[in-house]
């Protein structure tokens, strides 16, 4: 698929993985949308960026966890660009719980994570696939590799993300032929989301890694990327983590 001159849209466009995945699109020629839920200033400055590499950019904010903002968000995107080929569901939350705490994470807790790491995807794709089958386009998720075996933040971060493992095989099926749904599983990358490990963790993490080092974020975008414009994939979850499942 190219991706030139026709519109991305991206939750979590404005930080980390989301923000590299964005400006890749833009490099490409993408006209990008920006989903943010409370980062404004930096989804604004990810737009800016955008646009200083020759392309159309704008924020949109919204809680992907809600019916009513995914469907608001991709009226607006469509509003503000005509067409949509690629929507990509990077946004996602968590929160630090040792495994065997069951008692860390509240009902409350467990339940947020699932609805925007689960629920928000399901919801932006059903808004989503009119425009997308009219366009032929795709949609990409980012997991993680947190879903295809115990590890990472939380037992409910993992449980997230093994569903949506799941539900981009799912939708893979439901949303073909026109449109084509695949996703990456990456491994520890240094974000500000692992501003709530030590420096001693992480460092354990990275051995633990048989290239012996985080996965870089330029990386996972750039396969990100590929992955969604790849005409003969769909409903395939590619990992990308230095080896870290190896282990």
């Amino acid at each position: 698929m190219e991706i030139a001159g026709r519109a991305a849209l991206v939750t979590g466009g404005g930080t980390g993985l989301g923000r590299e995945i964005t400006l890749h699109l833009a490099r490409r020629g993408a006209r990008v949308g920006i989903v943010y839920s409370k980062s404004q200033a930096d989804a604004q400055r990810t737009a800016e960026d955008a646009r200083r590499l020759g392309t159309e950019a704008e924020a949109f904010r919204a809680d992907v966890s809600l019916e009513s903002d995914a469907r608001r968000v991709v009226a607006q995107h469509l509003d503000r660009f005509g067409q949509l080929a690629l929507l990509v569901n990077n946004a996602g939350t968590t929160k630090f719980v040792a495994f065997p705490d069951l008692e860390g994470l509240s009902g409350d807790e467990w339940d947020r994570i699932q609805a925007v790491n689960v629920k928000g995807p399901w919801l932006l794709a059903r808004a989503a696939a009119p425009a997308l089958r009219d366009a032929g386009g795709a949609i990409l998720n980012v997991a993680s590799v947190a879903g295809l075996r115990p590890g990472g933040s939380s037992i409910a971060y993992c449980v997230s993300k093994a569903a949506l493992i799941h539900l981009t095989s799912c939708l893979a099926v439901a949303l073909a032929p026109e449109v084509r749904v695949n996703g990456i599983a990456p491994g520890l990358f240094l974000s500000r989301w692992v501003d709530g490990l030590s420096p001693q963790r992480i460092a354990a993490m990275e051995d633990r890694a048989v290239l012996k080092r985080a996965t870089r974020m330029e990386d996972l975008a750039r396969m990100a990327v590929e992955i969604a414009l790849n005409d003969s994939m769909t409903g395939e979850m590619v990992v990308v983590d230095a080896g870290i499942s190896l282990a």
